[in-house]
């Protein structure tokens, strides 16, 4: 699959997009973007600034987002990194980007975004998928332990998974997961990019055709429901889980600045 890899279409897929979601590019070259961390999206805390993401501090910055540094080194090296193993990048990167060194949290974002890349287990193992869904979250995955996401986390990396292909169906196995995770979350009418999974409600007082009805409203209004009823409570968790999406994507928009105009 390697020889198909053609960064000028994944430079592309990605703009479109991101235009889709979130509107057209920042265009200032010049620009160091301050990046609000996602920490207490979720559970509608103050996201807290951490230092500006720079060319510079690429490869180093924890909320360096996994599209922008497979982006860059796709524009640097074209396909042949996808050959290279981690002492390589961490070798090369600092020789031919202005950067001291890369940190380990970036390595395990480029790997997650090399196993796009060069084969279908994203999309196929449950165990695949879960690892690469952490460090698509700014998160180091742990091979020994288990480590549950969250649905928005899950949607985060169904979406930077997006802007690098969309030739894979998921199978049911990865499916299974996804659903079980919704359940845990309280999740039984999943929006988009999960609006595909089968998720059982627990009682029959869930009723997801009403509920998608009104999650058109809240989606656009972006506000929360304050009803204390079953379906308020199921679209004020689906948007917990879009503003954290919506974050994501925009953090994507900003830096891909530093990408494009280097």
């Amino acid at each position: 699959m390697t020889e198909s890899v053609n960064f000028e279409d994944s430079f592309k897929r990605a703009l479109k997009s991101l235009e889709k979601a979130v509107g057209p590019t920042v265009s200032d070259p010049t620009a160091s973007i301050d990046i609000p961390t996602t920490q207490g999206i979720e559970d509608g805390g103050p996201r807290e600034k951490v230092a500006k993401v720079t060319a510079i501090n690429l490869f180093q910055h924890p909320e360096a987002h996994p599209v922008v540094l497979d982006l860059a080194l796709l524009r640097k090296y074209g396909a042949e990194w996808l050959h290279w193993d981690v002492e390589t990048l961490d070798w090369r990167i600092p020789q031919d980007f202005r950067t001291t060194d890369v940190s380990d949290l970036s390595l395990d974002k480029i790997q997650a975004m090399k196993t796009l890349h060069l084969n279908d287990n994203f999309w196929l193992q449950w165990e695949v998928f879960n690892w690469c869904v952490h460090p698509m979250n700014n998160l180091f995955p742990n091979f020994e332990m288990m480590q549950v996401p969250s649905v928005a986390q899950m949607m985060v990396a169904i979406s930077t998974a997006a802007n690098v292909r969309a030739d894979v169906a998921w199978s049911d196995e990865v499916k299974a997961f996804m659903a079980t995770v919704c359940k845990f979350d309280g999740i039984f009418c999943p929006p988009q990019p999960i609006e595909f999974l089968d998720v059982s409600p627990d009682n029959d007082l869930l009723n997801c055709e009403d509920i998608r009805k009104n999650w058109v409203d809240v989606k656009r209004e972006d506000k929360m429901p304050t009803a204390e009823t079953i379906t308020a409570e199921q679209l004020r968790r689906m948007l917990e889980a879009h503003r954290f999406l919506d974050a994501d994507r925009a953090r994507l928009q900003e830096q891909m600045v530093l990408v494009l105009n280097d």
